[in-house]
Protein backbone atom coordinates (compact mmCIF):
# COMPACT_ATOMS: atom_id res chain seq x y z
CA UNK A 1 0.00 0.00 0.00
CA UNK A 2 2.81 2.45 0.84
CA UNK A 3 4.37 2.06 -2.61
CA UNK A 4 1.04 2.83 -4.28
CA UNK A 5 0.51 5.84 -2.01
CA UNK A 6 4.01 7.15 -2.68
CA UNK A 7 3.68 6.73 -6.43
CA UNK A 8 0.41 8.70 -6.39
CA UNK A 9 2.13 11.60 -4.65
CA UNK A 10 4.33 12.03 -7.72
CA UNK A 11 2.12 13.94 -10.11
CA UNK A 12 2.53 17.13 -12.11
CA UNK A 13 -0.70 18.30 -10.48
CA UNK A 14 0.34 17.76 -6.86
CA UNK A 15 2.81 19.07 -4.30
CA UNK A 16 4.21 17.52 -1.15
CA UNK A 17 7.08 18.03 1.27
CA UNK A 18 9.38 15.08 1.88
CA UNK A 19 10.83 14.96 5.37
CA UNK A 20 14.40 13.70 5.33
CA UNK A 21 15.32 11.45 8.24
CA UNK A 22 18.36 9.58 9.49
CA UNK A 23 16.96 7.10 12.00
CA UNK A 24 13.72 5.65 13.32
CA UNK A 25 12.95 8.43 15.79
CA UNK A 26 13.46 11.26 13.29
CA UNK A 27 11.21 9.43 10.81
CA UNK A 28 8.55 8.97 13.46
CA UNK A 29 8.64 12.67 14.35
CA UNK A 30 7.85 13.53 10.72
CA UNK A 31 4.98 11.05 10.67
CA UNK A 32 3.53 12.42 13.91
CA UNK A 33 3.74 15.92 12.43
CA UNK A 34 1.57 14.83 9.51
CA UNK A 35 4.11 14.33 6.74
CA UNK A 36 2.92 12.09 3.92
CA UNK A 37 6.30 10.44 3.32
CA UNK A 38 9.91 10.44 4.45
CA UNK A 39 13.23 9.81 2.78
CA UNK A 40 16.66 9.10 4.20
CA UNK A 41 19.41 11.71 3.94
CA UNK A 42 22.77 10.22 2.96
CA UNK A 43 24.47 13.28 4.45
CA UNK A 44 22.81 12.81 7.83
CA UNK A 45 23.23 9.03 7.86
CA UNK A 46 26.91 9.39 7.00
CA UNK A 47 27.36 12.03 9.71
CA UNK A 48 25.88 9.91 12.50
CA UNK A 49 28.26 7.14 11.43
CA UNK A 50 31.22 9.50 11.67
CA UNK A 51 32.11 9.74 7.99
CA UNK A 52 31.68 12.20 5.13
CA UNK A 53 28.87 11.92 2.59
CA UNK A 54 29.57 10.08 -0.66
CA UNK A 55 29.16 6.32 -0.13
CA UNK A 56 31.69 6.16 2.72
CA UNK A 57 29.24 3.96 4.60
CA UNK A 58 28.36 0.46 3.40
CA UNK A 59 25.16 -0.54 1.67
CA UNK A 60 24.42 -2.84 4.61
CA UNK A 61 24.40 0.24 6.82
CA UNK A 62 21.88 1.85 4.46
CA UNK A 63 19.78 -1.32 4.38
CA UNK A 64 19.78 -1.82 8.15
CA UNK A 65 18.92 1.83 8.68
CA UNK A 66 15.94 1.51 6.33
CA UNK A 67 14.81 -1.64 8.12
CA UNK A 68 14.92 0.10 11.51
CA UNK A 69 12.91 3.04 10.17
CA UNK A 70 10.27 0.88 8.51
CA UNK A 71 9.59 -0.88 11.81
CA UNK A 72 8.55 2.43 13.36
CA UNK A 73 6.47 4.20 10.69
CA UNK A 74 3.39 3.62 8.57
CA UNK A 75 4.12 6.21 5.87
CA UNK A 76 6.22 5.57 2.74
CA UNK A 77 10.01 5.56 2.98
CA UNK A 78 12.34 6.46 0.11
CA UNK A 79 16.07 5.77 0.37
CA UNK A 80 18.94 7.97 -0.77
CA UNK A 81 20.98 5.43 -2.73
CA UNK A 82 23.54 7.99 -3.90
CA UNK A 83 25.31 6.37 -6.89
CA UNK A 84 23.98 2.89 -6.12
CA UNK A 85 26.66 1.50 -3.80
CA UNK A 86 28.15 -0.64 -6.55
CA UNK A 87 30.41 -0.12 -9.55
CA UNK A 88 28.28 -2.51 -11.62
CA UNK A 89 24.69 -2.12 -12.77
CA UNK A 90 23.93 -5.67 -11.62
CA UNK A 91 25.07 -4.76 -8.12
CA UNK A 92 22.97 -1.59 -8.11
CA UNK A 93 19.91 -3.55 -9.24
CA UNK A 94 20.51 -6.07 -6.46
CA UNK A 95 20.64 -3.25 -3.91
CA UNK A 96 17.44 -1.65 -5.22
CA UNK A 97 15.57 -4.95 -5.10
CA UNK A 98 16.71 -5.54 -1.51
CA UNK A 99 15.22 -2.18 -0.56
CA UNK A 100 12.01 -2.89 -2.47
CA UNK A 101 11.62 -6.29 -0.83
CA UNK A 102 12.24 -4.71 2.55
CA UNK A 103 9.22 -2.45 2.02
CA UNK A 104 10.79 0.79 0.84
CA UNK A 105 8.72 2.82 -1.63
CA UNK A 106 11.44 4.44 -3.72
CA UNK A 107 15.02 5.58 -4.17
CA UNK A 108 17.07 8.57 -5.22
CA UNK A 109 19.91 7.72 -7.57
CA UNK A 110 22.29 10.32 -9.00
CA UNK A 111 24.12 10.90 -12.25
CA UNK A 112 27.36 12.24 -10.74
CA UNK A 113 30.58 10.33 -11.26
CA UNK A 114 32.66 9.24 -8.28
CA UNK A 115 35.64 11.26 -9.50
CA UNK A 116 33.53 14.34 -10.25
CA UNK A 117 31.63 15.46 -13.30
CA UNK A 118 28.48 13.91 -14.70
CA UNK A 119 27.84 10.54 -16.27
CA UNK A 120 26.85 10.64 -19.92
CA UNK A 121 23.04 10.87 -19.86
CA UNK A 122 22.72 7.80 -22.10
CA UNK A 123 24.82 5.73 -19.70
CA UNK A 124 22.80 6.81 -16.69
CA UNK A 125 19.56 6.22 -18.60
CA UNK A 126 20.61 2.69 -19.43
CA UNK A 127 21.06 2.04 -15.72
CA UNK A 128 17.61 3.48 -14.94
CA UNK A 129 16.11 1.31 -17.65
CA UNK A 130 17.74 -1.80 -16.19
CA UNK A 131 16.56 -0.94 -12.67
CA UNK A 132 13.01 -0.30 -13.88
CA UNK A 133 12.95 -3.57 -15.81
CA UNK A 134 14.09 -5.53 -12.75
CA UNK A 135 11.51 -3.83 -10.54
CA UNK A 136 8.70 -4.60 -12.97
CA UNK A 137 9.83 -8.20 -13.30
CA UNK A 138 9.68 -8.61 -9.52
CA UNK A 139 6.25 -6.98 -9.18
CA UNK A 140 7.32 -3.55 -7.94
CA UNK A 141 5.56 -1.39 -10.52
CA UNK A 142 4.77 1.33 -7.95
CA UNK A 143 8.35 1.70 -6.71
CA UNK A 144 9.50 5.27 -7.42
CA UNK A 145 12.81 5.96 -9.17
CA UNK A 146 13.75 9.56 -8.41
CA UNK A 147 16.48 10.40 -10.93
CA UNK A 148 18.79 12.99 -9.45
CA UNK A 149 20.72 15.13 -11.91
CA UNK A 150 23.56 17.27 -10.61
CA UNK A 151 23.49 19.77 -13.46
CA UNK A 152 23.26 22.62 -10.94
CA UNK A 153 26.09 21.28 -8.77
CA UNK A 154 28.70 20.12 -11.27
CA UNK A 155 31.29 22.69 -12.40
CA UNK A 156 31.50 20.79 -15.70
CA UNK A 157 27.97 21.90 -16.63
CA UNK A 158 27.99 25.35 -18.25
CA UNK A 159 24.33 25.60 -19.34
CA UNK A 160 22.29 24.34 -16.40
CA UNK A 161 18.81 24.67 -17.88
CA UNK A 162 19.58 23.18 -21.29
CA UNK A 163 21.49 20.24 -19.84
CA UNK A 164 18.75 19.61 -17.28
CA UNK A 165 16.07 19.51 -19.98
CA UNK A 166 18.12 17.16 -22.14
CA UNK A 167 18.66 14.77 -19.25
CA UNK A 168 15.04 15.00 -18.09
CA UNK A 169 13.78 13.76 -21.45
CA UNK A 170 16.30 10.93 -21.64
CA UNK A 171 15.69 9.81 -18.05
CA UNK A 172 11.92 9.91 -18.50
CA UNK A 173 12.15 7.67 -21.55
CA UNK A 174 14.30 5.27 -19.53
CA UNK A 175 11.64 4.89 -16.84
CA UNK A 176 12.36 7.52 -14.19
CA UNK A 177 9.32 8.59 -12.16
CA UNK A 178 10.58 11.97 -10.95
CA UNK A 179 13.44 14.39 -11.67
CA UNK A 180 15.46 15.65 -8.71
CA UNK A 181 17.53 18.80 -9.34
CA UNK A 182 19.42 19.81 -6.18
CA UNK A 183 20.84 23.32 -6.38
CA UNK A 184 17.93 24.61 -8.45
CA UNK A 185 16.33 27.48 -6.52
CA UNK A 186 15.51 30.39 -8.84
CA UNK A 187 11.74 30.58 -9.30
CA UNK A 188 11.96 31.60 -12.95
CA UNK A 189 14.29 28.71 -13.76
CA UNK A 190 12.11 26.32 -11.77
CA UNK A 191 9.08 27.33 -13.81
CA UNK A 192 10.98 27.06 -17.10
CA UNK A 193 12.15 23.55 -16.29
CA UNK A 194 8.85 22.37 -14.81
CA UNK A 195 6.87 23.65 -17.80
CA UNK A 196 9.26 21.93 -20.21
CA UNK A 197 9.34 18.42 -18.73
CA UNK A 198 6.77 15.68 -18.26
CA UNK A 199 8.29 14.29 -15.07
CA UNK A 200 7.33 15.66 -11.65
CA UNK A 201 10.01 18.05 -10.39
CA UNK A 202 11.81 17.59 -7.07
CA UNK A 203 14.03 20.28 -5.60
CA UNK A 204 16.09 20.52 -2.41
CA UNK A 205 15.68 22.91 0.49
CA UNK A 206 18.38 25.59 0.48
CA UNK A 207 19.06 28.70 2.59
CA UNK A 208 16.86 31.64 1.54
CA UNK A 209 14.79 29.52 -0.83
CA UNK A 210 11.26 30.72 -1.59
CA UNK A 211 8.39 29.53 0.60
CA UNK A 212 6.60 26.35 -0.34
CA UNK A 213 3.55 28.10 -1.80
CA UNK A 214 5.71 30.03 -4.27
CA UNK A 215 7.58 26.84 -5.12
CA UNK A 216 4.30 25.02 -5.74
CA UNK A 217 3.07 27.78 -8.03
CA UNK A 218 6.39 27.75 -9.91
CA UNK A 219 5.94 24.04 -10.62
CA UNK A 220 7.69 22.11 -7.88
CA UNK A 221 5.95 18.81 -7.13
CA UNK A 222 8.21 17.36 -4.44
CA UNK A 223 10.18 19.50 -1.98
CA UNK A 224 12.87 17.67 -0.04
CA UNK A 225 14.11 19.06 3.27
CA UNK A 226 17.46 17.34 2.75
CA UNK A 227 19.95 17.63 5.58
CA UNK A 228 18.56 20.97 6.84
CA UNK A 229 16.69 19.52 9.84
CA UNK A 230 19.66 17.35 10.80
CA UNK A 231 21.99 20.35 10.56
CA UNK A 232 19.65 22.41 12.76
CA UNK A 233 19.55 19.60 15.33
CA UNK A 234 23.34 19.27 15.34
CA UNK A 235 23.74 23.04 15.72
CA UNK A 236 21.36 22.96 18.70
CA UNK A 237 23.38 20.18 20.34
CA UNK A 238 26.60 22.11 19.79
CA UNK A 239 25.12 25.28 21.32
CA UNK A 240 23.71 23.41 24.30
CA UNK A 241 26.95 21.55 24.98
CA UNK A 242 28.99 24.74 24.66
CA UNK A 243 26.65 26.59 27.01
CA UNK A 244 26.85 23.81 29.58
CA UNK A 245 30.64 23.78 29.39
CA UNK A 246 30.96 27.56 29.61
CA UNK A 247 28.43 28.18 32.38
CA UNK A 248 28.67 24.96 34.32
CA UNK A 249 24.91 24.57 34.30
CA UNK A 250 22.25 23.30 31.92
Amino acid sequence: MNKITFKKLHSKNSFFVLGNCWDAISARVYEQAGYKAVGTSSWALSSINGVKDGEKITFNTVLNNAQDILKQINIPLSVDLEKGYSHKTTGIIENVLKLANLGCSGINIEDSESQGGLLAPEKFAKMIESIKSALLSDGFSDFVINARTDTYLSPSCSDNITETLIRASIYENAGADCLFVPGLSDLTEIKTISDSIKLPLNILNLPNIANTEKLRIAGVNRFSLGNSVFDDMLAYIERTVAQTTDNGDY
